[in-house]
Order: structure tokens, then C-alpha cells, then sequence
């Protein structure tokens, strides 16, 4: 269970969002949302849960941490649409602080920004295993106070549903119940949408009318559990009404220029710059700010969102200041970037007898330095802010000005005791003497935008939807955004490729296939100083464009040194880093291209040559082979990085024979580190690129380990077989073994044990005949298990002891986890729970002394099957609890399916049927993924749950009886 939150209630935590299941009394299910409002208390909508048999909440769903409670229904009234569920808070469980109410007063006009989380309906989607789910939806909007006053409810503002699946119910069915928030404090609940209204309205329960509405005992007992000391005083938490003797607002700035980007209302994130930037311009020690950064990255549209929060007499953030007098655009792309621009712009804010004298004073025969002082004494002791845009156009590139009137008024701005403050925006920083930069600031912007603000821009850039953007899924959406690295400006780009190809007429995904090779795309968005590289610089560049990741200089020399050996690397990367074409990090002392750069510069290098993509790729598959460390060093997934690297390299190079054997040295291991998924991803790269007989071999045996425990585990047996018949006929031993133990260990967990126990002794006796112990001891563990699932438990205890006799010999932290492994099922068949149980502890504590991850939800299942079989069924849960969370670590489907389908056969022997049915059914779908033939045993102890709960007992048996026969011999699972 999530303990976030538990110190003090700041508002809306994720991990205290509740998905209200419902299965209806008759036999229906419907979902809603809630809010756990203290530890065991749930408030949500009463139309959610009417006419309910059973309820569950689940908070965290599907993500780490996930935990589901059955609830009741402690507290409801019909007349408000309000209820509060609640559960039993689980042992050890970290209190949570309660949540805090308030209310919006409808005494007089106002606006407030409120915010909700739930499950609606339009945000359902598809996993990857094709079952549908819910996505949380953050919905902010606005209540107007004097709205709804009749019906004494809030009427809330909020961006449309984008989709509308069902034209039957309503896209926000789902959302109800939701909390409604106004800063830190809960107002009301999700009740109602009203479709003639929009998809752009919900209806909201207020909480204060419902606690004025019901009589008590009944309101004393929605204060209890709500946790509300006085329900008569909830605290206002509208905007406070004007006091009578206070001073009329501030006016907003005046403002010269046009702002230097357009669709503001529209601009996303970027609150933490705009807070820094705010910080630094509202302090007076401070005369420049500078934000930096690549081309596109959005410098312009920050700058220009920060004025208009000036403008209206808004300072970002918590930063205290006087609103300025006065505020001037300029940029080098519109009305340019001139001392007479700006001294001309800044007359016009003082008013037209001072413009007049300053306008005098500039056409007179004056030094520059006199004309800038009487400027400056004109503003007084008033607050100017300067904006200039895209100053590097006006910049050198060793970042000094190519006008020396601006470098006049910069050093006249240094100098001054009292003068206007510049906010500056350029890809490279104006270079300054060492002693001016204490009263300058840099804001770098590196980052592109956060997933959902890009999804949300391709989707603006589409609003009319004709581009058949706007309808793609949130996850096409986040693939373009991420392909582009968030980039505002490509995202902007990418749209408008779509939009303006009227001869092809290309997708979005076509777009994306060659985005970085377009002309027009790459004149956009790359760096104007990258067409000026000398060809050292551009080397260098394309260097790390190859080597995508931050690295150290070593590394770039290593790799030039055998391109072109004459080139000193160390003052070209100081003229890139001076210029801002790269990074650097001074605590790691590592190199960087933005990633957007990067893509840019790969996209324009040629294929072949001896300064190619091929050749560069190719020799940093050299340097990280060159710096690899051998397997016995290998303690965490970071010691076989340099590995993976080199196998990326190798594929970009189209080497893909040699990229196989570069995975098969590294496959079986990260699967035991847990990495599945990645390395299935691998293999499905180099499938079917193969021409080498060895690095196919390699493939298949790593492919199929992959399958083995990722899933599904048929494939895996059609690998092994295949890597047999090949190490058979070209000889390898080592191999063959390989093969076999993978072959005789998929048949096991398939159900096939009869065929399993051939493979599994022909590869126990290779291992000892090529001396390879691990292998041995590996296959010896395999075959226990299978004469477990056999129902020979004497056979299989002497598996374990052989395996407890090679552990003594060797010492082998992991040969003594697998021999309390063995042991552990071997005393299931037996009946022998206690003994079981403490062979689990044993095996858990060895593999985690080894740091194997993999066996350890093994290690934990089996002690929770054998306290099911004792009757300690809190116990057991605990540990099957423990277990699946180390089977989801691991990335492993069936180990996730099993325990699953024992904690649901845990809640059976409890009687917690509704429990059973949902353990059940996520078991079913985890075996399902993982090709296990268990599934249909899962599904059966579901169909015995929902039957139990009508309640119909005979269809409860005949499912039971189902349940049993797809277990078949497995006794890892509950029976």
C-alpha cells in the first residue's frame, strides 16, 4: 500500500485516487471514481454504488503499488448524490493524514479554479495484451459561484471529452464520484453531466449544502467520517471580497512592440522557468537575464509569456516586485534589434514631453554614452524590462555583439545605479567580462515539453481535426512527441508537414519516417552555426550525433584517433561548447548533443566514406567493446551497459551478425536482473537479419530463454527445438546443452512433464560432461520441479538433496538458494507445509544473498501456498503480496498469473468472494499473456467466484472442478 501522503494532506495525491468497482445485484458492473479521505474511508458519488452487492476500491491501479479493498457503503443520501465508502485498513498500513474541505461562497461574483481526477469513459483504452482499461484523467476547469444557485450545485467549466465512445452514455460516465478540488480543499463531488450542455460541463455535489441539507444523527455521522470537526464552518475558499478602504487595483503595463510569438493563450508547462526567470528579473542586483537554448526549444514563447503575466501586473511565481512601468518587445525578426529601436520604444513609454526631449537629445551631436545617461535618468527610479528576442542574430560566434552602439548601451546598463532590465532570449549566451556576470543570470532550456502538454499542442494544431490528427490516441500522440524530443517548434513542424503535402498526403507516421531529412524541416530547426562548422567541428559533432549519450572526452578521442588521427579533439570541443552547439556536465565531465541536434546532424552525415555514419557507428561499437568488463565483474544491470551499447551501434551499422553475439553474451543474465521486456525487444531487431549460423544460434537460445519467461512459452519450445537441431549439426556442446535445459524447462511450465523429463536429464548430464557446474546445478533444479508437477515428491526431494550436496562442494551462494528451492515444492507434494515453509524462507534469503531476482517470487509463492494449506490466510497474503511484486519487477507474466491465482484462492478460503473474482480474472490475463495453459484455471476460479456471490452453488462446483483440471499436476498452485 502507497504510504504517500501520510505526513500531512497538501491536496490531491495521486496514490489516494480511488476506481470504485461495483458489481450490481443484478450481476451487472460498473465503475465510478472516489477519494480516500482518511485511512479507511472513501468518498464518492451515491448513484455509483446503489443497488450494490459488492464493492471494491483500487487505488494506484496498474501501476507499482496497486492494491484493491473491499468497502461498503458506510454513509449515503439520495438527495445530494453523496456516499462514503469504507474498508479495512491492511496490517502495517502508514496512516494517511485526513483531507481537508471547504466551500465556495455564493454571496457574490467569482471565478475559482478547480481541479478532479477520475476514470471517464472517453479516456478508455487498449493494453497490449488487447484487454481494455481506464486511463486517469485530470480534468482543471473553473465554478462560477453564482451558478446553479437553484439546485445548490457547482457547475464546472473544463476542456471537452475529445472523444465520445458510446453516443448511448455519456464520454464522462466514470467520472462520477470524483472529489472536486479547489486549491487544498475538497468542495464537492463528481454527480452528474448533462449532455445538452456540452461535453465541456459536469455537475458537482457541493459538500457544505449537503452537510446543511441532512438532519442529524445523519450529519454528525458525514462530519465523522469525513473527519470534519465543525460541519457549520468549512472555510470559504473563494477570492477574498475587496476591502473598503483598499486602493484600487494597479494598472497593467504599458507595452511597446508586438509580443515576439502569437497564441499565448495556448502556451503549455514551462512554470518552473518562468518562476526562475521571475526570481532573477524582480531582483534589482540582477540587470540581465538570458535564456539559452537550441533552435525551437520554445525560448521565445517563455519570454514572451512572462510579459504578458507583467503586462497584467502578474509577477511569475513567488517573485515580489513593483509591477513595471513599462514593458518593450523587440526582436531581431520583427522590428530588429538597434540601440535606435530601443532608445525610440523606450521614449515612448515615458509620454510625449519626455519622448519630445529624449527624441531632441538623439538627433543632437552627442556622444552615444550621453544620449544612454539621459535615457536612464528619464526613467527615474521606475521599473523598465526590455525583451530582446533572438539575440543571436546580433552575436558573434565566440558571443560577442557585431554592433558596437549595443555593446555601448550593454555597458552603460552595467554601470548605471538605476536603469531598465533586459530579458534576453538566444541559442548562445552574450559573452561578458568576468566581473559584469555577477549581475547577469542564465536560464538554459534544454528540455522539450512534458508528454501531455505535447500531446496536447499536436492536438490544438489540429482543431478542426481534418488533418486526422486530433483524433489519434493519446499513445500515437506521445510516440510523435517523443520522437521529437518534445521540441515545441518541430512539434509545430510536424503538424505542418502533414498540413501543407497536398500531393502525397502523408499521416502523421509517414511524416515521422524522414522528418529529420526534409529540407524544409532541417532548415527550421537546425542550428544556424552547424552550416559554419569547419569540417574538425563537424566531426566532431557527428561523433556524438552517433554516439546519442553523454560521454567523456576519452571516448571522442578514441573514436577520431582512428578516423582521423590528426585532429586534436580538446579546442574543437572548447569552440563547440563555446558556441552552444554541445553541453557539458562539469560534475560528470561528460559531452552532449541535444537530442534534437543530434537527430539533425545524423540525419545530414552521408552513409559511406571513412568519416561516414557506417564507419562512425562501427567504431563506437569498438569503443564500448574496448571498455566492456568480462562476466565475472558483472554485479548490476549498469556492469553490461558498455554490451548494450555496442549492440545498438552494431545494428545502426547494419551488423547484425555481430550485434547476435554481443546479445547472446548478455541475454540470460539480464533476464535474471529482470529485463525481459528489453531483452525481447533486442532479439525481435535482429529476427530474421541473420546469415551467420553461430549468431543465429546465440539468437535463438537468448530469444527463447526471453520467451521463456516473458512469454508466450510455445514460442519458446519452437526456439529451443530449433537451437537443438542447429548446435546438433555444427557441434557445440555448450550449446546444445543450452538448448535442451530451455527445452525440457518450457515443456515443464507448459504442462507437458512427461516430455520434460528427457531434455531436462540429457541437459544435466552435458553440464557435467562439458564441466559447466552452473549449467548442472540449473538443469538438476528443473528436473525436481518437474518431478514435483509429476506428483513424485520423493523423486524430487532427492533432486534437492543432490543439489544441497553440490552447493556444500562448491559453496555457490546460488546452488544453495535452488537446493532450498527444490526442497520447498518437493515438501508441497508431501503435505510437509511447515517444513515448506521454512525451505521457502531459505530459498528467498539465499537468491537474494546471490542477487538473483528471478527465483525469489518462486521462493515467496511457495510459502503462501503452504499457509493457505495451514489456514493462516493473512499470512499467506502477505507473502503472495510480496511475491507479485517481485514477479512484476522481473517483467514476468506467468510468475504474476500464479501468484495472482494464489492470492484469489486465498480469498476464497476467507470467503472474500469479490476479491477472488478480481485476483482471478488479472491472474487469467497474466497467464493469458504468458501462453501459460493455467489461464483456464483462472478464469475458472472467476466464473466459481461470481457464481458463489448470485449466489449459485452448483456453478460455483462445476467451475471449481474446472479450476482444479487446469492446474493439472502444477502444486505451485492452490487447490
Amino acid at each position: 500500500m502507497s504510504t504517500d501522503g501520510a505526513a500531512v494532506s497538501g491536496g490531491l495525491d495521486p496514490h489516494r485516487i480511488a476506481e470504485v468497482i461495483v458489481t450490481t445485484t443484478a450481476g451487472g458492473r460498473r465503475r465510478g471514481s472516489g477519494y480516500r479521505v482518511s485511512d479507511t474511508a472513501v468518498l464518492t458519488a451515491f448513484h455509483v454504488v446503489a443497488e450494490a452487492a459488492g464493492v471494491q476500491v483500487r487505488f494506484d491501479a496498474d501501476r507499482p503499488g496497486q492494491w484493491v479493498a473491499a468497502a461498503v457503503v458506510a454513509w449515503c443520501d439520495t438527495g445530494t448524490d453523496v456516499a462514503v465508502l469504507t474498508f479495512a485498513a491492511q496490517p502495517g498500513a502508514t496512516p494517511v493524514a485526513p483531507a481537508q474541505f471547504g466551500r465556495i461562497g455564493e454571496d457574490r461574483h467569482a471565478v475559482i479554479g478547480v481541479h478532479a481526477a477520475g476514470f471517464p469513459l472517453w479516456k478508455r483504452r487498449r493494453g497490449a495484451d488487447g484487454t481494455q482499461f481506464r486511463e486517469l484523467h485530470q480534468a482543471d476547469g473553473t465554478v462560477a459561484a453564482l451558478s446553479n444557485l437553484r439546485t445548490g450545485t457547482l457547475e464546472i467549466t473544463i476542456a471537452a471529452a475529445t472523444a465520445d465512445p458510446d453516443p448511448k452514455v455519456s464520454p464522462w460516465s466514470g467520472m462520477s464520484g470524483a472529489a472536486v478540488w479547489a486549491g487544498r480543499h475538497i468542495v464537492g463531488v463528481v454527480a452528474e453531466h448533462h449532455r445538452w450542455e456540452g461535453t465541456g460541463r459536469l455537475t458537482a455535489t457541493r459538500i457544505d449544502h449537503t452537510l446543511r441539507r441532512v438532519g442529524e444523527p445523519h450529519r454528525g455521522e458525514l462530519a465523522e467520517l469525513l473527519t470534519i470537526a465543525d460541519p457549520q464552518a468549512l472555510p470559504d475558499v473563494g477570492p477574498r471580497p475587496p476591502i473598503a478602504d483598499s486602493p484600487p487595483p494597479r494598472a497593467s503595463s504599458k507595452v511597446i512592440g508586438l509580443p515576439v510569438t502569437h497564441g499565448l493563450e495556448l502556451f503549455k508547462n514551462r512554470t518552473d522557468v518562468r518562476q526562475t526567470i521571475g526570481r532573477h528579473l524582480s531582483d534589482p542586483a540582477i540587470r540581465m537575464v538570458t535564456v539559452t537554448g537550441r533552435r525551437g526549444i520554445g525560448k521565445s514563447a517563455v519570454a514572451a509569456k512572462v510579459m504578458e503575466m507583467l503586462e497584467r501586473g502578474e509577477w511569475p511565481g513567488l517573485a515580489q516586485a513593483p509591477v513595471p512601468s513599462g514593458l518593450v518587445n523587440l526582436s531581431t525578426r520583427t522590428s530588429g534589434i538597434s540601440l535606435e529601436r530601443l532608445y525610440f520604444d523606450c521614449a515612448r513609454l515615458l509620454g510625449s514631453d519626455r519622448e519630445t526631449r529624449l527624441l531632441d537629445i538623439w538627433a543632437a551631436n552627442r556622444p552615444v554614452q550621453d544620449k544612454i545617461g539621459e535615457l536612464f535618468a528619464a526613467m527615474g527610479d521606475q521599473l523598465f524590462i526590455i525583451l530582446m528576442d533572438n539575440l543571436e542574430d546580433r552575436l558573434q560566434d565566440d558571443g560577442r555583439l557585431d554592433d558596437d552602439e549595443l555593446a555601448i548601451f550593454l555597458d552603460c546598463l552595467f554601470r548605471a545605479r538605476s536603469t531598465p532590465r533586459l530579458l534576453v532570449t538566444s541559442q548562445i549566451p552574450l559573452r561578458l567580462a568576468p566581473e559584469l556576470r555577477r549581475f547577469a543570470a542564465e536560464v538554459e532550456l534544454s528540455d522539450g515539453l512534458p508528454p501531455a502538454d505535447s500531446i496536447a499542442l499536436l492536438r490544438e494544431l489540429d482543431q478542426d481535426g481534418r488533418l486526422g490528427v486530433a483524433q489519434l490516441s493519446d499513445e500515437q500522440l506521445l510516440q510523435a512527441a517523443v520522437h521529437v524530443h518534445g521540441v515545441p517548434r518541430a512539434l509545430e513542424l510536424l503538424v505542418g508537414v502533414v498540413a501543407d503535402d497536398m500531393l502525397t498526403l502523408p499521416t502523421l507516421q509517414d511524416v515521422l519516417e524522414d522528418f529529420t531529412q526534409r529540407g524544409d524541416v532541417v532548415a527550421s530547426l537546425a542550428q544556424d552555426r552547424y552550416q559554419r562548422l569547419v569540417p574538425e567541428g563537424r566531426t566532431v559533432l557527428n561523433v556524438l550525433a552517433v554516439l546519442r549519450t553523454p560521454v567523456l572526452r576519452e571516448a571522442i578521442e578514441w573514436i577520431v584517433g582512428g578516423l582521423d588521427p590528426g585532429l586534436d579533439v580538446t579546442p574543437v570541443l572548447s569552440h563547440l561548447l563555446r558556441i552552444r552547439m554541445l553541453s557539458v556536465d562539469r560534475t560528470s565531465r561528460t559531452f552532449a548533443l541535444h537530442p534534437m541536434d543530434a537527430d539533425l546532424a545524423y540525419g545530414a552525415m552521408p552513409r559511406d566514406g571513412t568519416l561516414g555514419r557506417l564507419s562512425l557507428e562501427r567504431r563506437a561499437a569498438d569503443w564500448y567493446a574496448s571498455i566492456a568488463p568480462p562476466r565475472s565483474q558483472w554485479r548490476s544491470l549498469d556492469d553490461i551497459q558498455p554490451y548494450r551499447r555496442e549492440f545498438d551501434h552494431r545494428v545502426r551499422a547494419g551488423d547484425m551478425d555481430d550485434a547476435a553475439l554481443v546479445l547472446g553474451a548478455i541475454s540470460e543474465w539480464m533476464i535474471w536482473q529482470g529485463s525481459v521486456l528489453a531483452v525481447i525487444s533486442m532479439h525481435l531487431t535482429t529476427e530474421g537479419r541473420l546469415t551467420d549460423e553461430r549468431a543465429r544460434l546465440a539468437h535463438l537460445i537468448g530469444f527463447g530463454h526471453a520467451r521463456l519467461s516473458g512469454g508466450p512459452m510455445a514460442h519458446a519450445a519452437d526456439l529451443f527445438i530449433e537451437a537443438a537441431d542447429l548446435a546438433e549439426r555444427i557441434g557445440d556442446l555448450q550449446a546444445l546443452q543450452n538448448a535442451m535445459f530451455g527445452l525440457g524447462d518450457a515443456y515443464r511450465q507448459l504442462g507437458r512433464l512427461d516430455a520434460a523429463v528427457d531434455p531436462l536429464a540429457q541437459a544435466a548430464e552435458l553440464a557435467r560432461e562439458i564441466g559447466d557446474s552452473e549449467r548442472e546445478v540449473h538443469a538438476i533444479l528443473s528436473l525436481s520441479l518437474t518431478h514435483s508437477y509429476l506428483g513424485d515428491g520423493t523423486a524430487a526431494l532427492a533432486g534437492a538433496d543432490r543439489l544441497r550436496e553440490l552447493a556444500g562442494t562448491s559453496g555457490d551462494l546460488l546452488t544453495e538458494a535452488r537446493a532450498w528451492n527444490a526442497r520447498s515444492i518437493a515438501l508441497l507434494v508431501l503435505g510437509r507445509w511447515e517444513e515448506a515453509i521454512a525451505a521457502g524462507d531459505g530459498a528467498m534469503r539465499a537468491y537474494r544473498d546471490a542477487g538473483s531476482k528471478e527465483a525469489v517470487t518462486y521462493a515467496l509463492n511457495a510459502q503462501g501456498v503452504a499457509l493457505i494449506a495451514l489456514g493462516r490466510t493473512g499470512e499467506a497474503l502477505a507473502a503472495l503480496d510480496e511475491a507479485l511484486d517481485e514477479a512484476s519487477q522481473i517483467e514476468n507474466p506467468r510468475a504474476e498469473g500464479v501468484c495472482l491465482y494464489n492470492m484469489a484462492w486465498a480469498y476464497w478460503t476467507d470467503g472474500r468472494y469479490e476479491q477472488v473474482a478480481g485476483a482471478a480474472e488479472r491472474a487469467a490475463v497474466s497467464l493469458q499473456l504468458a501462453g501459460a495453459a493455467e489461464a483456464t484455471a483462472a478464469e475458472a476460479l472467476a466464473e466459481a467466484a461470481h457464481a458463489r456471490m448470485v449466489p449459485d452453488p452448483q456453478s460455483a462446483a462445476d467451475a471449481l472442478a474446472r479450476a482444479a483440471d487446469g492446474i493439472g499436476g502444477n502444486v505451485e498452485m492452490g487447490r
